[in-house]
């Protein structure tokens, strides 16, 4: 069995407006979806990184309630400056200039996308890839979690690999991925969190793909995760898919791909 992470899939208030946003910051609107319950639309960089699906809920009314599960997305770039004065120029919110760190060969900025999610802008120098030329694309994203040890183990009985594990100030953080394909998770358990996460209304679900969903779904079960959903073949999209849910609340979707 393979498996590999999809999207990622935010909640927002306007999406004409967030996907605005993300294409100001150079990345590419794929798609569009409307579902019954949700207008939906994937914005990318279709030649590498990752994949962050939006979502404008059909009964949303309001703002959305942020809680704390979802931290902050990273937006890669070869000029930090030029992506930076981009989002400004169109009115979003600087939430730091661009400074070059001292602990790794990066320089960094924030910004906020509408509805109030961070994001963090990186340029390294160089690029372990070489790359030097790719104006923009997504990297990972982060959620939140009450035990990262316990998170990590859980992914990795999702059939990913922790690629990663970095200690900061306010967090212990680690990625999880298949390094051959699909998006990056970052995976941050916060010094100061106490209690459960707070789900809010902000992150809806996440995807992990695989070649066979039954295997998957089975050993998202054996890892602690709750049922939402039993596997079932879609009439509309040549896909499977099934729904767990894990000890913080996030909501996964599992995800198998047949040829039409």
């Amino acid at each position: 069995m393979a498996s590999w992470l999809g999207q990622y899939c935010l909640n927002v208030t306007d999406l004409d407006r967030t996907v605005s946003f993300f294409e100001t910051v150079g990345l590419t609107c794929t798609s569009r979806t409307d579902i019954s319950e949700a207008n939906e639309a994937i914005v990318e960089n279709p030649d590498k990184g990752s994949k962050l699906q939006l979502a404008q809920q059909a009964g949303q009314d309001g703002a959305l309630d942020m809680g704390n599960a979802f931290w902050k997305l990273y937006v890669n770039t070869n000029d930090i400056d030029a992506t930076h004065k981009a989002a400004v120029a169109a009115g979003y919110q600087s939430l730091m200039a661009p400074q070059r760190l001292d602990r790794w060969p990066i320089s960094m900025a924030f910004v906020a996308a509408p509805d109030g999610y961070q994001v963090e802008l990186v340029q390294r120098h160089p690029w372990t890839d070489g790359d030097d030329t790719t104006p923009a694309w997504l990297g990972q994203y982060c959620i939140n979690v009450t035990d990262l040890d316990r998170a990590v183990a859980r992914y990795e009985a999702f059939g990913l690999t922790c690629t990663s594990r970095t200690e900061i100030p306010d967090a212990l953080e680690a990625i999880v991925e298949n390094p051959e394909k699909g998006s990056k998770l970052q995976l941050a358990q916060q010094k100061a969190q106490q209690g459960p996460i707070d789900m809010g209304t902000a992150m809806w679900k996440l995807y992990v793909n695989t070649d066979d969903i039954g295997a998957l779904y089975d050993q998202a079960l054996a890892a602690g995760c709750t049922s939402v959903a039993e596997p079932e073949r879609y009439d509309r999209w040549p896909v499977t898919v099934a729904f767990v849910s894990d000890d913080d609340g996030y909501l996964i979707e599992l995800v198998q791909r047949h040829p039409w």
